[in-house]
């Protein structure tokens, strides 16, 4: 009765005389949706049915299941059965909503990504290299093949063998048209089946990166030997359609977990396909999707930050090298040298990050499609960053988001993620309140797609709550950052184990904004000793984890030693504060050389603790002077930074008695300050965003002629993010 009622009131709500399409649709999938609510025997043969449905429609009523708590345990059922999810899967159109279904499943609990993930890894790691067990389940069988299940009935229109050749079409000519840009044309869904086994997984072709990148070196495989592999591969056989399905409903599931934000999930659905790939003997194509799944994995892997896995399947992809030849397609090379930059840039070796960003950046050609493009392009970007290239950043940055926004649109994940990058942009070049504005649009565009209980959700909170800790930073008011850290660590404990390096992450933020708080909290009389020790309890277990994860001499724990030092000047433990301060910049110094950015930051930490509170002027002098040579030279006049070693310097020729030198640099102070207010009251910004669109190949050409920047770029006090 209640569902009738609701139906009822649907009706009702219907504008008058609106027979169209849309309105009767959506009456028809509510009636629908509401006979299914129950018990009954017609309720459960309806939803024993459903798999029969096409895909289009199957989506829109799962769709609206998810929404109904009464019907999402039925929901999990349904979707736990692994033809049942292959078919929505392996169909382009419904990736967003699928993407939103299983937000609203995990949300609630219902452990679907697990589910999923058990359900594979039972089926597949267990069969043999023979198939055809007779103590195991027939390879046909669970893909529905020429019964009455729904996949057997996807089969009677696209048989085993279309599927196949769909398959190999894809592997042997990379790359696809994003799937993205699908219509609904008879050909483009056939084509966007093809395509669709290339997941949305950012990091596509990350093996093939590896491999051909290994080619560069000595060892590699000479032509002759190419050509020797070229031709011994066109005698090898065809995969059959069952191992096909298998392998590509392994691809799919995994890159979907992991794209959901189910990192641990898809790293185990990607090792038993992996290993599955390892017992086939070789075949056409058997090389291109074993680099493909390695590629996922590690892209899996390295999100996660499970570096010590990421570094095994990275050594599988080494071992592959020789068997890479120069059919490889550009497409694929670059993206694999985005991937190993990604990688890098997850473990703070930013040479390297750089270096192989440069190398994706050589190998985009103007055919990329439009995922390739954008994920080149990103990467470069924040590598560029790092090495405080800002011009260059900016010019692919802004391409990135342009490009995302117009072929993904404003509420995709793709745009999502370049705008997060571009927020990262924003706030190292001194445009903290529009880093703060790209933020928290990324923000709503990933929990739009993901709700609030989600790994990508976590981080989006963590970078907006950092973004707002730098722009409050001058008014004292933190109650946004601390709001938004609040909530990282929240999801972050509920979705990873306790010393996990993300969760560290989060509260290494939320350490910085106790140690704040309670500044301002000690400026007014108060005693906020137990914030303090808060504060360092967390950037002690963030130091402890990075240690044990990158080890002592990397940029990371050098930045966790730079916080610590900074806590412990607060906290009066002076002798303490020292030793973590040039702890970091031995560490910085030898790994960025030293004139870098991160260098000038702790020389300035250490001068200040010289400077107020242990009394050692001339020291303090001579690195207030280092820390402004390095800014001057890296960031420019304008740089933000400088305010806090000249007015350190002039409270150290005041407390010499160096009159002459004190007022030459309060004059310095004051010309400075006028420059920092002409560019905010001019609403000026030294790397404005680019309208213009340019080609990949115009983009190219400006990115190799454009000379680095050596203009301002955003002082943090800490230790950056």
């Amino acid at each position: 009765m209640a569902n009738n009622n609701q139906l009822m009131n649907l009706i009702a709500s219907a504008p008058a005389n609106n027979n169209s399409p849309k309105p009767l649709y959506d009456l028809s999938l509510h009636a629908s949706i509401c006979s299914l609510d129950g018990n009954t025997v017609p309720a459960l043969d309806r939803i024993s049915r459903l798999p029969e449905l096409p895909r289009n429609l199957l989506i829109d009523v799962y769709e609206m299941m998810s929404q109904r708590d009464s019907l999402q345990d039925t929901l999990l059922e349904e979707l736990s059965r692994l033809e049942v999810f292959a078919r929505l899967v392996r169909h382009a159109p419904a990736r967003s909503k699928l993407l939103r279904i299983v937000a609203a499943l995990m949300a609630n609990r219902k452990m679907l990504a697990s589910r999923l993930s058990e359900a594979y890894v039972g089926r597949y790691s267990t069969k043999k290299e023979q198939d055809g067990d007779e103590d195991g389940e027939q390879p046909g069988e669970h893909q529905g093949r020429g019964g009455g299940g729904a996949e057997g009935q996807e089969q009677s229109q696209d048989s085993l063998d279309e599927r196949a050749k769909q398959l190999l079409q894809e592997y042997s000519q990379l790359p696809i048209p994003d799937e993205d840009m699908a219509s609904t044309s008879s050909s483009a869904s056939a084509m966007a089946r093809a395509r669709s086994s290339q997941t949305e997984c950012p990091n596509h072709e990350l093996e093939l990166s590896v491999i051909t990148t290994a080619m560069d070196q000595p060892g590699s495989t000479t032509p002759n030997a190419d050509a020797a592999a070229a031709a011994a591969d066109d005698d090898l056989d065809e995969l059959n359609g069952e191992e096909l399905q298998e392998i590509d409903l392994g691809l799919r599931l995994g890159s979907f977990l992991s794209e959901a934000g189910w990192m641990q999930e898809s790293i185990s659905v990607l090792t038993c396909l992996n290993e599955r790939l390892k017992r086939l003997a070789p075949h056409k194509h058997w090389l291109v999707m074993r680099l493909d799944c390695l590629q996922r994995l590690l892209y899996a892997e390295s999100a996660h930050c499970n570096f010590k896995l990421a570094q095994r399947t990275y050594n599988e992809l080494i071992e592959l090298k020789r068997s890479i030849s120069d059919r490889v397609p550009s497409d694929l090379v670059a993206m694999t040298y985005t991937q190993i930059s990604a990688m890098f840039f997850a473990r703070n070796e930013y040479n390297n990050s750089h270096m192989w960003s440069l190398h994706a950046m050589r190998r985009l050609k103007h055919s990329a499609t439009p995922r390739i493009a954008i994920d080149v392009l990103r990467q470069a970007a924040k590598a560029c960053v790092v090495k405080r290239d800002f011009a260059r950043a900016n010019l692919l940055i802004c391409q990135a988001v342009r490009r995302a926004r117009e072929h993904f649109g404003r509420k995709h994940q793709k745009y999502g993620d370049t705008l997060l990058d571009y927020g990262f942009f924003l706030l190292n070049v001194d445009s903290v309140f529009q880093s703060v504005n790209v933020y928290k649009e990324a923000l709503g565009v990933r929990r739009g797609i993901f709700g609030n209980m989600n790994f990508h959700v976590a981080i989006a909170h963590e970078d907006l709550s950092y973004a707002y800790y730098v722009h409050e930073y001058s008014t004292g008011d933190f109650s946004c950052a601390q709001d938004h850290v609040d909530k990282a660590v929240g999801i972050m404990k509920k979705l990873v184990p306790s010393n996990h390096l993300m969760l560290a992450s989060a509260k290494r933020v939320k350490a910085l904004l106790l140690e704040e708080i309670a500044l301002d909290k000690m400026a007014d009389g108060m005693d906020e000793e137990d914030l303090l020790l808060q504060s360092e309890e967390l950037h002690n277990f963030a130091l402890l984890l990075s240690l044990e994860v990158f080890g002592e001499v990397n940029v990371q724990t050098a930045k966790h030693y730079g916080n610590l030092g900074r806590l412990y000047q607060t906290m009066n433990r002076f002798e303490e504060a020292e030793r973590m301060h040039q702890k970091a910049i031995k560490i910085k110094t030898d790994l960025l050389g030293p004139f870098d950015y991160e260098v000038g930051l702790s020389i300035g930490h250490l001068a200040s603790l010289y400077n107020y509170q242990m009394k050692k002027y001339r020291e303090a002098e001579k690195l207030y002077l280092r820390s402004i040579d390095i800014s001057l030279r890296l960031f420019g006049l304008s740089y933000s930074g400088l305010e806090y070693d000249y007015l350190g310097l002039c409270h150290v020729y005041e407390t010499l008695h160096d009159f002459e030198k004190y007022l030459q640099y309060a004059h310095t102070l004051e010309n400075w300050q006028m420059l920092r207010g002409q560019n905010i009251t001019q609403n000026k910004f030294s790397y404005p965003a680019i309208e213009q669109d340019y080609s990949i190949d115009e983009v190219k050409n400006k990115f190799y002629d454009t000379c680095e920047s050596s203009s301002s770029s955003s002082p943090q006090k800490t230790e950056g993010k």
